[in-house]
Protein backbone atom coordinates (compact mmCIF):
# COMPACT_ATOMS: atom_id res chain seq x y z
CA UNK A 1 0.00 0.00 0.00
CA UNK A 2 1.51 3.28 -0.87
CA UNK A 3 1.60 6.24 2.32
CA UNK A 4 -0.66 9.03 0.74
CA UNK A 5 1.20 12.09 -0.69
CA UNK A 6 0.83 15.30 1.08
CA UNK A 7 0.83 18.61 -0.28
CA UNK A 8 3.04 21.30 0.17
CA UNK A 9 -0.24 23.27 1.83
CA UNK A 10 -0.95 20.76 4.10
CA UNK A 11 2.65 21.43 5.53
CA UNK A 12 1.78 25.19 6.11
CA UNK A 13 -1.69 23.67 8.14
CA UNK A 14 -0.83 24.17 12.09
CA UNK A 15 -3.33 20.73 12.92
CA UNK A 16 -0.43 19.02 10.83
CA UNK A 17 2.64 19.82 12.74
CA UNK A 18 0.64 19.16 16.45
CA UNK A 19 -0.47 15.65 14.70
CA UNK A 20 2.66 14.56 13.65
CA UNK A 21 4.83 15.83 17.57
CA UNK A 22 1.74 14.10 19.71
CA UNK A 23 0.68 10.94 17.30
CA UNK A 24 3.88 8.76 18.28
CA UNK A 25 3.22 10.14 22.06
CA UNK A 26 -0.29 9.07 21.91
CA UNK A 27 0.30 5.38 20.26
CA UNK A 28 2.60 4.66 22.71
CA UNK A 29 0.41 5.39 25.79
CA UNK A 30 -2.27 3.30 23.50
CA UNK A 31 -4.65 6.22 22.71
CA UNK A 32 -4.67 6.03 19.60
CA UNK A 33 -6.01 2.97 17.27
CA UNK A 34 -3.65 0.82 15.41
CA UNK A 35 -4.23 1.24 11.93
CA UNK A 36 -6.59 -1.04 9.95
CA UNK A 37 -5.61 -4.28 8.87
CA UNK A 38 -9.10 -4.49 6.57
CA UNK A 39 -8.86 -6.04 3.31
CA UNK A 40 -5.37 -8.32 4.43
CA UNK A 41 -5.61 -12.05 4.39
CA UNK A 42 -4.48 -13.97 7.55
CA UNK A 43 -2.24 -16.73 5.90
CA UNK A 44 -0.74 -19.44 7.05
CA UNK A 45 2.14 -22.02 6.42
CA UNK A 46 -0.52 -24.18 5.43
CA UNK A 47 -2.33 -22.11 3.20
CA UNK A 48 0.91 -21.06 1.29
CA UNK A 49 1.77 -24.69 0.40
CA UNK A 50 -1.77 -25.39 -1.01
CA UNK A 51 -1.53 -22.66 -3.68
CA UNK A 52 1.74 -23.67 -4.35
CA UNK A 53 0.82 -27.48 -4.69
CA UNK A 54 -2.32 -26.35 -6.53
CA UNK A 55 -0.23 -23.80 -8.85
CA UNK A 56 1.95 -26.67 -9.77
CA UNK A 57 -1.15 -29.12 -10.80
CA UNK A 58 -2.58 -26.60 -13.15
CA UNK A 59 1.11 -26.09 -14.85
CA UNK A 60 1.61 -30.06 -15.08
CA UNK A 61 -2.28 -30.32 -16.30
CA UNK A 62 -1.09 -27.59 -19.16
CA UNK A 63 1.81 -29.17 -20.04
CA UNK A 64 0.19 -33.08 -20.23
CA UNK A 65 -2.71 -31.10 -22.58
CA UNK A 66 -0.45 -29.37 -24.78
CA UNK A 67 1.94 -32.57 -24.99
CA UNK A 68 -1.40 -34.32 -26.60
CA UNK A 69 -1.96 -31.61 -28.56
CA UNK A 70 -1.36 -32.40 -32.56
CA UNK A 71 0.82 -29.77 -34.75
CA UNK A 72 -2.25 -27.97 -35.94
CA UNK A 73 -3.75 -27.60 -32.73
CA UNK A 74 -0.51 -26.22 -31.96
CA UNK A 75 -0.71 -23.57 -34.81
CA UNK A 76 -4.43 -22.94 -33.71
CA UNK A 77 -3.42 -22.15 -30.05
CA UNK A 78 -0.06 -20.13 -31.33
CA UNK A 79 -2.26 -17.33 -33.48
CA UNK A 80 -4.80 -17.32 -31.00
CA UNK A 81 -2.83 -16.25 -27.67
CA UNK A 82 -1.63 -13.05 -27.15
CA UNK A 83 1.61 -12.11 -28.00
CA UNK A 84 3.09 -12.23 -24.50
CA UNK A 85 1.27 -15.78 -24.16
CA UNK A 86 3.39 -16.69 -27.24
CA UNK A 87 6.66 -15.94 -25.90
CA UNK A 88 5.96 -18.31 -23.21
CA UNK A 89 4.16 -21.31 -25.58
CA UNK A 90 6.07 -24.83 -25.88
CA UNK A 91 6.24 -25.50 -29.81
CA UNK A 92 8.39 -29.02 -29.55
CA UNK A 93 4.98 -30.63 -31.29
CA UNK A 94 6.27 -28.69 -34.45
CA UNK A 95 9.90 -29.33 -36.54
CA UNK A 96 11.89 -26.77 -36.67
CA UNK A 97 10.88 -24.98 -40.32
CA UNK A 98 7.53 -25.04 -38.85
CA UNK A 99 8.71 -22.85 -35.74
CA UNK A 100 10.65 -20.60 -37.97
CA UNK A 101 8.01 -20.01 -40.47
CA UNK A 102 5.14 -20.00 -37.28
CA UNK A 103 6.66 -16.68 -35.21
CA UNK A 104 8.01 -15.43 -38.67
CA UNK A 105 4.24 -14.62 -39.66
CA UNK A 106 2.78 -11.05 -38.88
CA UNK A 107 -0.07 -10.03 -36.51
CA UNK A 108 -2.52 -10.37 -39.66
CA UNK A 109 -1.77 -13.75 -40.70
CA UNK A 110 -2.11 -14.87 -36.87
CA UNK A 111 -5.04 -13.41 -37.21
CA UNK A 112 -6.53 -14.90 -40.09
CA UNK A 113 -5.04 -18.35 -38.90
CA UNK A 114 -6.77 -18.01 -34.93
CA UNK A 115 -10.13 -17.56 -36.91
CA UNK A 116 -9.50 -20.63 -39.48
CA UNK A 117 -10.45 -24.26 -38.51
CA UNK A 118 -7.79 -27.20 -37.41
CA UNK A 119 -7.41 -27.76 -40.98
CA UNK A 120 -6.80 -25.23 -42.49
CA UNK A 121 -4.22 -24.63 -39.60
CA UNK A 122 -2.56 -28.26 -40.73
CA UNK A 123 -2.76 -27.07 -44.54
CA UNK A 124 -1.40 -24.18 -44.17
CA UNK A 125 1.87 -26.12 -41.65
CA UNK A 126 2.03 -28.08 -44.49
CA UNK A 127 2.19 -25.76 -46.97
CA UNK A 128 4.57 -22.96 -44.84
CA UNK A 129 1.93 -20.46 -46.24
CA UNK A 130 -1.21 -19.25 -45.86
CA UNK A 131 -3.90 -21.31 -46.77
CA UNK A 132 -6.52 -21.22 -43.88
CA UNK A 133 -10.13 -23.03 -44.01
CA UNK A 134 -12.76 -20.73 -42.60
CA UNK A 135 -15.85 -22.85 -40.96
CA UNK A 136 -18.97 -22.20 -43.01
CA UNK A 137 -21.27 -19.05 -41.50
CA UNK A 138 -24.03 -20.47 -38.85
CA UNK A 139 -27.37 -20.37 -41.15
CA UNK A 140 -29.90 -17.67 -40.15
CA UNK A 141 -32.95 -19.26 -38.54
CA UNK A 142 -34.71 -15.92 -38.13
CA UNK A 143 -37.00 -14.77 -40.38
CA UNK A 144 -36.74 -11.15 -41.74
CA UNK A 145 -39.18 -9.17 -41.33
CA UNK A 146 -40.93 -7.60 -43.76
CA UNK A 147 -41.51 -3.74 -43.92
CA UNK A 148 -44.87 -2.38 -44.96
CA UNK A 149 -45.03 1.20 -46.85
CA UNK A 150 -47.67 3.15 -45.88
CA UNK A 151 -50.33 4.24 -47.90
CA UNK A 152 -51.69 7.58 -48.48
CA UNK A 153 -54.94 7.15 -46.73
CA UNK A 154 -52.36 5.48 -43.71
CA UNK A 155 -50.41 8.71 -43.54
CA UNK A 156 -53.82 10.80 -43.73
CA UNK A 157 -55.19 8.43 -40.87
CA UNK A 158 -52.24 9.05 -38.72
CA UNK A 159 -52.42 12.94 -39.10
CA UNK A 160 -56.31 12.69 -38.09
CA UNK A 161 -55.30 10.74 -34.72
CA UNK A 162 -52.71 12.93 -34.08
CA UNK A 163 -54.65 16.35 -34.76
CA UNK A 164 -58.27 14.75 -32.52
CA UNK A 165 -55.43 13.66 -30.01
CA UNK A 166 -53.99 17.21 -29.06
CA UNK A 167 -57.83 18.36 -29.05
CA UNK A 168 -58.99 16.04 -27.07
CA UNK A 169 -56.20 17.36 -24.84
CA UNK A 170 -57.17 20.70 -24.80
CA UNK A 171 -60.41 20.69 -23.02
CA UNK A 172 -61.04 19.09 -20.20
CA UNK A 173 -64.75 19.07 -20.01
CA UNK A 174 -67.49 20.24 -22.64
CA UNK A 175 -66.81 24.02 -22.06
CA UNK A 176 -63.35 23.96 -19.75
CA UNK A 177 -60.18 24.59 -20.87
CA UNK A 178 -57.06 22.47 -20.28
CA UNK A 179 -54.50 24.94 -18.26
CA UNK A 180 -51.90 22.62 -18.20
CA UNK A 181 -51.93 20.79 -21.38
CA UNK A 182 -48.96 18.23 -22.44
CA UNK A 183 -48.40 19.21 -25.80
CA UNK A 184 -47.13 22.62 -26.64
CA UNK A 185 -46.44 23.85 -29.78
CA UNK A 186 -43.09 25.26 -30.92
CA UNK A 187 -44.94 28.46 -31.68
CA UNK A 188 -47.76 30.26 -30.72
CA UNK A 189 -49.84 32.98 -32.39
CA UNK A 190 -51.07 35.89 -29.94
Amino acid sequence: MEPKKKSLWSLLNPSTWIAAIFEPLLRFFGLLSPPSTEGFENLTKADVEEAAEDAKRTEEAIDAILRDMSPAEVVKAYASASPEDRALMDLSALDDEGQQWLQSLSEDDLTLLSMSTAAGCARSLEARAMKPIYPKPAAETEEAEILRIPTVEDVEEEKRAFVAARYRELFLAPGVANTNPRYIPGSTIH
